[in-house]
């Protein structure tokens, strides 16, 4: 029985370490595809750059061109490499599954080996007991060497089991049961090397998720840092802003982006400093603390890194573009109404109107309040400048014309859009509305007036419209409406 004992002992320790070299030839297989590639990428990129001025708008886009060219090329070569890797690596799982089967059935006989001499005495004598000591000692220290690795991250209470049967081994060893201390010894060892293996092929799996998430994390983080940059170089030009001008970009960019921006930055922040904790204390240290992210949480958060990077790429685009369209509001306002006054002489009510007044939750929220008070003060006026602009003017007559300049928003596209209603003290005059509408169009020489310029006679038309910036005019104007007949 000892003779089998020791060699299924043998046959375990030969199929594992074929298994171990398995798995560690599929996983080269692999880092060396990705590593090919990221080099061959690289040598061309460096090559491509000694060629260009990066000041040249020209030869910089064609130099894109050549690497989208490159690019496409590569991925065919990967394809064909991933086809060959991938039948290697099939037929490399495909033998590990049968020697990690073959190990369980060993292992399985090993137990059934091991219950036998529980449940007898009579091989007391037949092993020394240095050799009993000889095989606790080593139990002891691969059960230390477990110990050490994040194990119960990943198989959680699962080495508590070895600890019992170290214990049994020890109390069998005291009552001089040396053939079955062996026997605990050689079962808790088996069992203690399997923990090993499935926790450094665990431990690896997750590294190679959380270099991932760290390297996807880092780059949409130096993308949002970026994108102060290119606001600075958008509004001066050119030069490096300092620390201040950064801070106040920041703001303005949170503002434009409605709080995306900020919202972005904080969840980037907070995934950093998740990171920051790996790379204060090491992954081993990190792993056996017991708020540490496992492999499923990581792979959750690079999931949410590709929607973050969807909405960064939409919100770099149309902040700018809400920007824009409110500074021309503010241009064709002031057009608007130095011509309304010095060419058709109607009265300005300036205390009516500006920009769309803020109320509710907005009022608290931190992109509307830091940008306000950085820009105005504490005084400032509850208006929100990337909303409709209101101009209200009057005739002698005593008829309101109402001109709201809407941003009509379009994935990233934003556009001004004019909505004239015309309030008459007498019977309605459409002749009139349509020179005022020729007067908005030749004010602000516009083409595709009818695209731009909305004449309404029906407010209903408005406050039914599934657009909210529109539905929201057309309430205003009832408001306004109401005001006046009261």
């Amino acid at each position: 029985m000892a003779t089998d004992l020791r060699t299924l002992e043998r046959q375990i320790n030969q199929l594992q370490r074929q298994v171990e070299q398995q798995k560690r030839e599929a996983d080269r297989i692999r880092q060396q595809l990705v590593a090919d590639n990221r080099r061959q990428l690289d040598e061309y990129q460096a090559q491509m750059r000694t060629t260009l001025d990066a000041h040249d708008a020209r030869v910089q886009q064609e130099y894109e061109r050549l690497l989208r060219q490159y690019q496409n090329s590569v991925d065919q070569e990967i394809q064909n490499e991933q086809l060959q890797m991938d039948m290697q690596y099939q037929n490399l799982l495909a033998s590990t599954r049968e020697k990690e089967q073959e190990w369980l059935e060993k292992s399985r006989e090993m137990e059934e080996l091991i219950t036998q001499l529980r449940q007898s005495t009579e091989n007391k004598a037949k092993v020394s007991k240095q050799e009993a000591d000889k095989y606790m000692t080593e139990t002891a220290l691969l059960y230390k060497e477990v110990e050490g690795l994040p194990q119960d991250k990943f198989y959680p209470r699962r080495l508590n089991s070895f600890y019992t049967a170290i214990c049994e081994g020890r109390t069998l060893y005291k009552a001089s049961l040396f053939e079955a201390t062996i026997a605990i010894a050689i079962s808790t060892r088996t069992g203690l090397s399997r923990l090993k293996f499935d926790t450094d092929e665990a431990y690896a799996e997750w590294q190679r998720q959380y270099y991932l998430w760290k390297s996807r994390t880092g780059l949409l983080h130096l993308q949002l840092k970026d994108e102060i940059k290119a606001w600075f170089d958008e509004i001066n030009g050119s030069g490096k802003p300092d620390k201040e001008q950064e801070k106040r970009i920041g703001i303005e960019i949170n503002y434009w982006s409605q709080g995306e921006y900020g919202d972005l930055s904080n969840r980037i922040a907070e995934m950093g400093n998740e990171i920051g904790k790996v790379e204060k204390n090491g992954e081993i240290v990190y792993l056996k603390t017991i708020d540490s992210v496992d492999t499923e949480k990581i792979e959750e958060y690079i999931k949410e890194l590709d929607q973050l990077s969807e909405r960064f790429n939409h919100m770099k685009l149309v902040y700018k573009n809400r920007y824009k369209a409110s500074c021309q509001r503010s241009e064709w306002g002031e057009i608007i109404i130095d011509y309304f006054v010095d060419e058709l002489n109607l009265e300005w009510l300036e205390d009516i109107g500006g920009f769309r007044p803020v109320e509710g939750d907005k009022l608290e929220k931190i992109d509307y309040k830091q940008y306000m008070e950085m820009q105005y003060g504490s005084g400032y006026d509850l208006v929100d400048t990337r909303d409709w602009l209101e101009i209200i003017f009057e005739n002698s007559m005593g008829t309101r014309i109402m001109l709201y300049i809407v941003p009509y928003e379009k994935n990233t596209d934003v556009e001004n859009r004019f909505i004239l209603y015309i309030d008459f003290e007498g019977a309605e005059d459409l002749d009139y509305a349509r020179q005022i509408f020729n007067h908005i169009v030749e004010a602000l020489e516009l083409e595709d007036a009818d695209e731009i310029v909305t004449f309404t006679n029906n407010v209903s038309d408005l406050t039914l419209n599934p657009n909210l910036e529109l539905r929201a005019t057309g309430k205003l104007i009832e408001r306004r409406i109401q005001e006046r007949a009261k």
